[in-house]
């Protein structure tokens, strides 16, 4: 669908809104990205770390083989050779005790290439693997029209329906669904994890490999948008926030008013209702979920593999960060990920470090003679929405009532997790619902 010479405005720099902006602009929109902070990224953006001097990423952020619209938008932007890629999956886990295993895809057909990794993983009994197994089969035949009448059902009842222990849920399931859904079994949809654990476990060899960036998350979108949009005849605002919308342009806060045939709302749905109340009239009341994630420099290295699972402790997912990003500081940068973060949330950031060393210890015997040099910890209350039952039924799609505006987010009906698929997924979809001319219902 040809946008030319059509004035599209889109609110908001995260991912949701740079991916509007860049698809509007290729179907030959005139674009105006509007962010109200002074860089792009949203969530996904880097900083340096004022004590360490090194930079991090607000969240250790990683996408998979099966987030092919996240990775055709870095494609577009010419930062997609500053990410990696497994070639297949393979995740080492294990827990406090010492009990190993690995999960990685074989080449066979799908869904049997997760089975020879499965049969042999050590986290679980030979009975607890049966039951998953079979569980596993079940989710993988039920079909789109059978996981979407599961939405109001937590996906922890219906494991225990289907004979999962809470030991086999903590050490194999809430491995997959807690990072990618941002809680535990007990608070996801049960349609959200079966749709996570189809797509990126079950459908292709391909699809469940890992991928994450080699460098800060800031440096994938923020400058690669800004020349890209220009290259286009557009325009990236920064430092200004979107303050009315209305089907024929936006008013900022600063009192500048641009002009549009259509506009974008990619902001949480907090900032879009009153951006555009007609526009979203409704509250959707998803509620948020937090993400702690907890970095520690270490004067030697204690972990030898780049990324770790840890199930039967806080510390959940380990990433080497000295490995990953080739960071130059001496010894080995920690960052620990730690999803549907409730708990961790009250605690101050002194006693988390604390808390998440003594873990690393525990783990690694080699850390037991190292030394902390450094540590920050990254809180974020909001980082996506919960993904509890019944969420489905209070995403709203991109066609508003209000004739001009359409809305993007991960928050919005993508099908998808808050993940950064799911920002990307929405904002080409905003795009071709003008395209497409449904700009209201």
């Amino acid at each position: 669908m040809n946008l030319a010479g059509t004035r599209v405005v889109v609110a908001g720099g995260g991912l949701a809104g740079i991916a509007a902006a860049v698809e509007a602009s290729a179907r030959g929109a005139r674009v105006t990205l509007v962010e109200r902070r002074p860089f792009l990224g949203g969530k996904a953006f880097s900083f340096t770390e004022p004590r360490s001097g090194v930079e991090i990423d607000n969240g250790q952020h990683v996408h998979l083989g099966c987030c092919t619209a996240y990775m055709s938008l870095l494609a577009q932007l010419g930062s997609l050779d500053l990410t990696h890629l497994q070639p297949a999956l393979r995740v080492d886990v294990r827990d406090r005790a010492g009990a190993r295993g690995v999960l990685t895809a074989a080449r066979l057909p799908p869904p049997l290439h997760m089975g020879p990794s499965f049969s042999r993983y050590g986290l679980l009994g030979t009975r607890e693997r049966a039951r998953a197994l079979r569980a596993l089969l079940a989710i993988a035949a039920m079909g789109p029209r059978g996981r979407d009448a599961l939405d109001d059902v937590s996906f922890g009842d219906w494991l225990r329906d289907h004979g999962q222990g809470d030991s086999a849920i903590e050490r194999f399931w809430d491995l997959i669904v807690l990072p990618t859904c941002n809680d535990r079994s007990d608070r996801v949809s049960a349609a959200l994890a079966m749709f996570v654990l189809t797509e990126g476990l079950m459908r292709t060899r391909g699809n469940s490999a890992i991928g994450w960036s080699l460098t800060g998350l800031s440096h994938l979108v923020d400058a690669p948008t800004r020349w890209l949009l220009m290259k286009r005849g557009g325009e990236v605002i920064t430092g200004a926030a979107v303050t009315q919308a209305h089907g024929e342009g936006v008013v900022l806060d600063d009192g500048r008013e641009i002009a549009a045939d259509a506009v974008v709302l990619a902001l949480p749905p907090g900032r879009a209702r009153t951006v555009a109340p007609d526009a979203l009239p409704v509250d959707p009341d998803l509620g948020t979920a937090p993400i702690v994630n907890v970095h520690l420099w270490y004067d030697r290295p204690v972990m030898s593999e780049p990324i770790l699972a840890v199930v039967d402790s806080p510390v959940q997912w380990i990433f080497d960060r000295t490995a990953i990003t080739g960071e130059g500081a001496p010894g080995q940068h920690l960052a620990l990920s730690i999803s549907g973060a409730h708990d961790e949330m009250g605690v101050p950031r002194p006693a988390l470090a604390e808390q998440m060393d003594a873990e690393i210890r525990a783990l690694f015997p080699a850390a037991l003679h190292a030394d902390l040099m450094q540590w920050a910890v990254v809180k974020d209350a909001r980082a996506t929405f919960a993904p509890g039952p019944g969420q489905a039924a209070r995403r709203p799609g991109p066609v508003t009532p209000v004739d001009g505006i359409t809305l993007a987010g991960t928050w919005t009906a993508t099908g998808w997790p808050a993940t950064m698929e799911g920002a990307v997924r929405s904002g080409l979809t905003a795009v071709q619902a003008i395209g497409a001319g449904r700009h209201h219902v």
